[in-house]
């Protein structure tokens, strides 16, 4: 006697499904940031050379930031310290060679910013192609730490001298001139940590070359 049945079936093990990396890089986020550098790119060069050269059109006054040391004569009679004040000084009537000075240190800023960009997007573009850790990768690492680290507080002292240069072309009435020294610590610490962060990746590509080499 025959019976007829359902035969029987070994029940499948299904993997789990793997979810999505919510905090991943992706292609959208790289475009974002791509439009966001060059948002700050442009916006760096409309302030540090457009503003300048409209003002130069115009034939507007240089604005110039003067710091003095105060001085009070009871306070010099009972030997009280006091320190210095800040003034906003119009320099009107400005030549040529005091506006191409004035234009030099934001030419040289906004020059040090496009530099960085192009090299972050540089940098990207490699890791989203699957080869972060090469040579490249670091030398594009040390030459942003060096803008950051030497170029900015070279633009900071072009800046500050080019500005005591124009004053001193002023009547100041006798005024003494102080120098108040405010130094781009951010930049300089972003620099070194960008310098840090190029030492990871040089060992980083030292690992990739010894294990291609055992393979």
């Amino acid at each position: 006697m025959l019976w007829k049945g359902t035969p029987m079936t070994t029940p499948r093990t299904s993997r789990p499904a793997v979810g999505r990396d919510r905090l991943a890089f992706d292609r959208s986020d790289r475009i974002g940031l791509t439009v966001l550098l060059w948002l700050i790119g442009a916006l760096s060069v409309v302030g540090a050379v457009g503003m300048p050269l409209r003002s130069w059109v115009r034939g507007d006054a240089i604005p110039l930031p003067m710091t003095s040391p105060i001085r009070v004569a009871d306070l010099d009679r009972t030997g009280v310290a006091y320190g210095s004040g800040t003034y906003a000084v119009d320099l009107a009537g400005a030549g040529t060679g005091q506006r191409i000075l004035d234009l030099l240190p934001g030419i040289l800023l906004a020059a040090i910013v496009l530099g960085i960009i192009a090299m972050l997007l540089r940098f990207m573009r490699d890791i989203s192609v699957g080869t972060p850790f090469e040579p490249a990768q670091v030398t594009r690492l040390r030459a942003i730490a060096g803008l950051l680290l030497i170029g900015v507080p070279i633009t900071y002292f072009a800046r500050l001298s080019i500005d005591g240069a124009l004053l001193s072309d002023l009547d100041l009435g006798g005024i003494d001139l102080a120098v108040s020294l405010d130094l781009p610590w951010l930049p300089m610490t972003l620099g070194l940590i960008t310098a840090l962060l190029a030492e990871a990746f040089k060992v980083g590509t030292r690992l990739r070359d010894d294990v291609e080499g055992l393979i």
